[in-house]
This record gives C-alpha cells, structure tokens and sequence, in this order.
C-alpha cells in the first residue's frame, strides 16, 4: 500500500501540468517528516486538536451540535448571527446587507446577534479568544441563548482567515460570504430572502456532472468511484421518490453542458461536480480570477495536452452567462481550490516549511458570481479550500468511503435541512480524523513508535477533511416545490434590478467663528520635518475640532482674513511637499521592485560561509531567477550528472514563489498607505 499513488484533483494552469504529481504514500511521508521529524510540526494547533478530541467523543455519545432540545431547523430555537470584521469599514456593506439581516432578525427573534465594530472579529484573533469576548463557551454543545448556533461570516479571509473558519465551524454551522461590490451583498441578500418567502419552488432535480479525463486517474477515480456510486446511493434511498436525479460523466461532462447547468434551462435545485479545479503559479495574471475553475472534459488529459490550459477548457465566473438564471440553487464542487485559496501552501513541506502560493488568501471567483448574479444568484456553494485529495471519498489503503458526502446530501436533498447543518457529517470526520491523529502524536511524542506511514496519511486526510466550507449562508436550504407538484412550464425566477442602499452623505457642521490659528506644520513621522502634533485652532475648547470647521466665516476684520489667508497658503504648500514626498518614495520602492533576483547556493559546510553579512563566498551558486515587473524572466536550471536536480529546483521555485508574493505583498501595502494618508489629508 506504500507504494500506491496518492492523487491530487488540481491542474496548473501556467504550465499544463499536474498541480502535484501524484506520488507514493512513503514518499509523502518522507516530505512531512522532513530529515528531523517533530510531531508537533505536523499540527501546531494544539487547541484546536483538543477541541476536535472532545468534539469526536460527544459525537459517539450523541451529544453534540445544539444543547438537547434544540430543533436545528428552527432558527428561533437555533439563533442566527452575523460576523463581521471589527472597525468601521463594515458599515456600507452592513447597510447592503439590511435586507437579509432583518428577515433573519425576524426569524431568530432574541437569539438573532450581529458582531460588528467593537464586537467584530480582530486581526489574528482565535476562535476561543473571539468566543471569550463574546461572554459564551468555547467548547461542547451549543446553547444559543448565550451564542447563536447559525453563524455567517462577512469579510475576505484576509480580514477574516480561512484558520478562524475551520476553527469555529468545529462547533458551529459557519459560512462566508466576500464580495467585490455592495451591489453583489444587496443581490445574494435579496436572493436568500425572496427564496425563502416562497417567491421560487424549484423541481426536484438534482444533477452528478463528473469529468473523467483521458489517462487521468484523479477524475477517473472521482467519476467512478464518488459520483456515480454517490448518486446510486441517494437514488435507491426511499425518500427520493418525486427526485430527478441525473448523472453526467466522461464525455458528456464538457464546458458548454456545465454552463447550460449553472443557469440555463436544465439548471437543478442541486448541483454536484467533481473534477480537476484549476490553479495558477503566483504572479500569473489568472491566479485570482481564475483559481478553484472546473475543468472540464474538454481538456484532452496529461499526456496529450501541452502547454498553459487555455479557457476553453475550464468554467470560470466570467463564464457565467449574463441572462442565468441561478436563484434558489445549491452547488457542492469537489475541486481543489473550489471554494478560495490561502496565502500559504497548506501542503507538508520539510521542517516545517510553508511557501506562499497567492500574493493574499482569495475566495474563488466562481462561487462568488454565482452568488451574487444580477438575476438571483445560488444560495450557497460548498468546496474545498486549497487542494482536494482522493482521501475525501478514498482512504489511505484504497477503501471506498461516501458516507460523510452520502448523509449530507441526503440530509440537504431529501430531509429539508440547512446547508450548514448538513455540513456538520464532514465536520464529525474532521473530528474522528484528529482524534486519532492526535493520539498518535502524543504517542510519538513520548517516544512510543508509530508507523511513519499511517502517521503521515491520517494528517493528509485530518488536513483534507478540514477544508471543506460553506460559501453562503449556512441556514439557508433549498426551496423546493411540494411533492407531486406539476411540473413549472415557466422559467425559473428571478429578483429585480437591484443596488445597494445609498448613504446619505453626512451632515456639514454650521459654520462657527474661528479664532486666529498659528501656523503649524503638517506632521508624518518618518519624513524630516514633519512631526506629530494635531492642526488645532489656538483658543478652542477641548472638543471643539469635533464639531466646527478648521476655517468658519468668523468675523470678517482684514487682520483675521489675512491670517487665515496666510495659514491656508502655508498648509497648501505642505501638503504639496508632502505629497511629493510619498509619490517620490513609492516610486523609488516600485522602481527597487521591479525586478527580483532569486539566488539558490549550496555549501558543505555553512560555518565556513560568512552568509549573515551577505558573503557567499565559498558556497556553490546553483540555480538563479531573474523576473522583472512585466513579467520577463531569465533562470538558469540546476542539474546534476546531465539531469535536472529536480530536489534543489523545488527549494529554488518555493522561494521564488515567496519572493514573489512579498514583492506583490509590499507594493499593495505601500500603494494602500500612501493612499489612505492622501485620504486624510484631503
């Protein structure tokens, strides 16, 4: 079984290949245990282990979700909550939201909670750390008079990170939703509320859409042995009676059919996908609008493709038609970065090593347009943060296993229930997985021998499970139509034109008398010159820069005139200097960032080389990339005995997928700074 391949559903769109070749069990093992293995690398979070332990122990006992008593397809009962980023940035689209926040306020009544501003999520903060300011448990069974058990995230995962969600899903029923306009979050609100006041009864139809690529074993192992067996199993099931239920596989899974099921005339209530989900090297111009695509089969397989995957290929946002007609349907999209993207690589390097594979964590661009599509968008869309692995529906030693995805679309499909209740089966494995890991680990820490093999393969599959989210609105479900109903012979549903709510502008504060101001220069630090002292008027009470303007009409004497007059001139002249002074500053970073040079040397002995002071001098240069902003790159490939040293090009490409990211980190954050000090000062 060692030397069985092990699959990964992700194809790198930059070059045509594999995102990971497929590699044997005792080689992934050798890769997390790196030269000197230390448990506690393998999953630093030990909390977080903790709390999955006694998640998967109330599990056995059935006593865990909600406390005992509570319906969980009660929001009343259940409660409802929202959380957003703290600060005041959530305010506009807190506005855009209204709608769905209302009707949900309406539902869960006492238990309804919003976190915002001074209650919102902080920067790095932890589920317990977060749960604690909360006044509620960090661990065991829900009670939702303390803390709703329903909650919707609102924020990318960089304001709010992918770490947090997996974190606080493991008690809670947790979904996301990020959207680039407010028109988008005032559409998915409308969207949410108009399906659940019975504006749209879908048929009873859901459709397996599985790609199986030529000389593909990932696809061929996902079509045959999780989406038709999946279908087969909900098919056979008594309560699917009055369900449509459709497979679609091989050559029929191909772009043009998956557009027409995302939005066209045979678009389900549930849709469920499984293929190869697209991924691009940082820096490439389709990373973000692109990464978590679905290829389809229209990709002619690994041996006879070559070269860059071109979109024709793949399903993408932008490929959703503009006349769709998504409203009320649910997605579940087995594809490595389906659902977003982190930051860093989640995958095990040596030594604890993470590379970065995106200049910042993303959700995926597809299931944010089906969300928030101008006719009505999908109530929810469930996938996989960074890569899929054939351990969802395959263990380790090959055995089939659907239940966990067999029960939750059960449960969604033909129980009624919300997405994210459903959801709660992957998060039990999730449990039962770091249950065991953990015991494992704590073996091994205490120097009891534990199988490098079964150690390895039971973090891939702890880390794998973990990462499926609910992108959407974890209490939503599908709205169907009554059992026996007749078929509609209309078009699905759709929601009206619609915008987000426009602010009125503040109220301009009356015009006061002024007293003579002091010249005084503006302040930044850092910059000669500048200090950090407030522009006050002299002779204002406390407080009063508050609610007057800087220069009101005041009396209207030629001396008072000609101070202002004076001070005006003096303040314009600084802001000017300081401006330049920033603009002159971030051209000189870009200019110094324009292009990157990443060098890979190797020494037998480092004590002999004085590299803390930048001297090299002894050790070997064996591999270097040069890449200039445009995108113009020169790299000369390291190779040994006439062969590419594929070990040592590795280490070189993960550094320069870091640098890359840091250079992209360190233009965003500058260009952000100097835009939001010009912000203020204007």
């Amino acid at each position: 079984m060692a030397s069985e391949l092990l699959y990964f559903n992700g194809v790198n769109g930059s070059r045509g290949t594999y995102g990971r070749q497929p590699m044997t069990a005792d080689q992934l093992s050798a890769l997390i245990r790196g030269e000197d293995p230390k448990p506690e690398n393998l999953d630093p979070d030990s909390e977080q282990r903790q709390e999955l332990q006694r998640r998967a122990t109330q599990v056995r006992t059935g006593n865990f979700g909600v406390k005992e008593g509570v319906n969980e397809r009660d929001l009343a009962q259940t409660g409802w909550g929202v959380i957003f980023p703290a600060g005041p940035q959530s305010a506009s689209i807190r506005e855009a939201l209204s709608e769905l926040l209302e009707w949900r306020k309406t539902q869960a009544g006492d238990r309804y909670r919003e976190c915002i501003g001074p209650t919102g999520y902080r920067p790095n903060e932890s589920k317990a750390d977060f749960l604690r300011r909360q006044s509620t448990a960090t661990s065991g069974p829900v009670d939702p008079d303390k803390f709703p058990y329903y909650l919707l995230l609102v924020g990318s995962p960089e304001e709010i990170p992918f770490r947090f969600q997996y974190q606080i899903d493991v008690q809670y029923a947790v979904g996301r939703i990020y959207f680039e306009t407010l028109d988008e979050y005032a559409r998915y609100a409308r969207s949410v509320v108009a399906s659940e006041r019975g504006e749209v009864k879908l048929p009873r139809k859901a459709v397996f859409f599985g790609v199986r690529n030529f000389d593909d074993a990932a696809t061929t192992r996902a079509a045959d042995e999780l989406i038709l067996p999946l279908a087969q199993d909900i098919r056979k099931n008594e309560r699917a009676d009055g369900w449509s239920i459709e497979t679609i596989i091989g050559d029929g899974a191909k772009k043009e059919r998956l557009r027409g099921l995302l939005g066209g005339e045979e678009t389900p209530a549930l849709l469920f996908t499984a293929s190869h989900g697209m991924e691009f090297d940082p820096g490439d111009i389709h990373q973000i609008p692109h990464q978590g695509a679905i290829l389809c089969q229209d990709w002619p397989g690994p041996r006879l493709w070559r070269g860059p995957i071109p979109q024709e290929f793949y399903l993408a946002g932008e490929d959703l038609d503009s006349r769709a007609r998504l409203l009320g349907t649910v997605a579940f999209c087995f594809a490595c970065f389906g659902a977003g993207t982190p930051r860093n690589d989640d995958f095990p390097h040596q030594k604890g090593m993470q590379s970065a594979i995106a200049p910042h964590s993303f959700l995926a661009h597809l299931p944010q347009k089906m969300l928030g599509h101008p006719n009505g968008g999908a109530l929810a869309v469930i996938g996989h943060v960074e890569r899929a692995w054939t351990f969802s529906f395959s263990d380790a030693r090959g055995g089939r296993q659907i239940e966990t995805f067999s029960s939750a679309m059960r449960r969604m499909m033909l129980d009624g229930a919300p997405v994210g209740w459903a959801l709660e089966f992957f998060n039990n494995r999730y449990a039962e997985l770091a249950s065991v890991l953990t015991e494992d680990l704590e073996n091994a820490h205490w120097g009891v021998s534990v199988d490098p093999f079964e150690l390895s393969t039971k973090w891939t599959e702890h880390n794998d499970s973990r990462s499926y989210v609910v992108i959407g609105d974890p209490a939503v479900r599908l709205p169907l139509a009554d059992v026996g109903a007749p078929p509609s012979t209309t078009e699905r549903t759709t929601i009206s034109v619609v915008s987000a709510p426009t602010s009125p502008p503040p109220p301009v504060a009356p015009v006061a008398p002024v007293a003579p101001v002091a010249p005084v220069a503006p302040s930044v630090p850092g910059i000669p010159g500048l200090g950090t002292q407030p522009m006050m008027p002299t002779g204002m009470p406390d407080g009063a820069g508050a609610s007057f303007g800087l220069f009101g009409s005041g009396d209207k004497s030629s001396g008072e005139k000609g101070a202002v007059s004076e001070v005006v001139q003096k303040l314009t002249a600084s802001i000017q200097d300081f401006a330049e002074r920033i603009g002159e500053t971030l051209k000189r970073t870009i200019e110094d960032a324009s292009h990157l040079e990443v060098e890979t040397y190797v020494a037998d002995d480092l004590t002999a080389i004085n590299y803390r002071n930048g001297d090299f001098n002894g050790a070997h240069l064996r591999a270097v990339t040069r890449m200039s902003l445009d995108g113009d790159t020169q790299v000369v490939v390291p190779r040994r005995e006439g062969q590419i040293d594929e070990e040592l090009w590795a280490i070189h490409l993960s550094m320069v997928q870091q640098a890359q990211a840091n250079r992209a980190e360190m233009i965003r954050t500058i260009a952000n700074a100097a835009a939001g000090l010009l912000g203020a000062i204007k």
